[in-house]
């Protein structure tokens, strides 16, 4: 052999050792990657979402940790989705304008879908249908729209129980108090400075049951529609409401929705 191709033969070992190398380092890095959980594609994507934490069944705290009937639905289609969610809490009348401030990503407490709320934020899907009901003290005499001639209505602020306590108080020349939670307005109730609370059906149910025989309550009349309830999520998000309204899909075609929904509403 003569020396050139022994040079020859050297340079070539050499340059097939260096290629055997990087790809034995490449393999080694994209191992250590998935076995850390940092592979890009298993990134969860965090998105922040606001939530009040008063108004059960949709949302309230058991030992200091939030759940509901909204907190467990979208906890579910961001596994769906592969979000990872980090929940805001506020007041109900701060949750449009956090979102038009892009503070939050997404909102979730029984929030209505109306038209003047579409015009500066976006809704998933529908979730639920609701309805709005009359609730006074037992004993009260009230059993009906009828009874109200001169009555005083309370309702929360910026929802659609307090347009329904507008029109009914200009109707029956009543008066309406707007308050901020529930809890509030049914003290009000309790100590005699209202005759009548108007709020969502479910929760007022779901009270209502809860306080078993122990309960002052009763709702009265019929049950007024209302809007169906989505997922508010800030304008120029639409991949998001997108990712959202996937999973809402897909949780509704496995049965899940069924199993989340039934947890907190069924009827047996």
């Amino acid at each position: 052999m003569s020396k050139q191709q022994t040079k020859n033969r050297f340079f070539s070992r050499i340059a097939m050792f260096s290629l055997v190398g990087f790809i034995a380092l490449a393999l080694v890095g994209c191992g250590t990657d998935e076995a850390n959980g940092e592979s890009t594609g298993d990134a969860k994507e965090e998105i922040t979402v606001a939530v009040v934490q008063d108004y059960p069944p949709f949302e309230y705290k058991v030992d200091e940790e939030l759940t509901g009937f909204d907190v467990e639905l979208v906890e579910a289609i961001a596994d769906k989705a592969n979000l990872s969610v980090n929940w805001k809490i506020m007041k109900f009348d701060g949750i449009i304008p956090a979102l038009q401030a892009n503070q939050v990503d997404a909102a979730v407490s029984a929030i209505g879908i109306r038209d003047d709320r579409l015009e500066v934020v976006n809704f998933s899907d529908p979730y639920f249908e609701s309805g709005l009901s009359l609730v006074t003290l037992k004993g009260s005499g009230i059993e009906g729209e009828e009874d109200l001639e001169g009555k005083t209505i309370v309702a929360k602020q910026v929802t659609s129980s307090l347009k329904l306590a507008n029109e009914l108080a200009k109707k029956y020349n009543g008066d309406v108090t707007k308050l901020q939670d529930d809890a509030t307005m049914y003290m009000e109730l309790e100590n005699g400075n209202a005759d009548v609370v108007i709020n969502d059906y479910p929760s007022v149910a779901y009270k209502i049951n809860q306080d078993g025989d122990d309960t002052q309550l009763q709702i009265v009349g019929d049950k007024y529609p209302s809007e169906d309830y989505g997922i508010a999520i800030s304008k120029g998000s639409e991949g998001l409401v997108e990712k959202v309204n996937t999973g809402l899909q897909e949780l509704k075609d496995s049965g899940e929705f069924d199993e989340i929904y039934n947890k907190y509403f069924s009827e047996k």
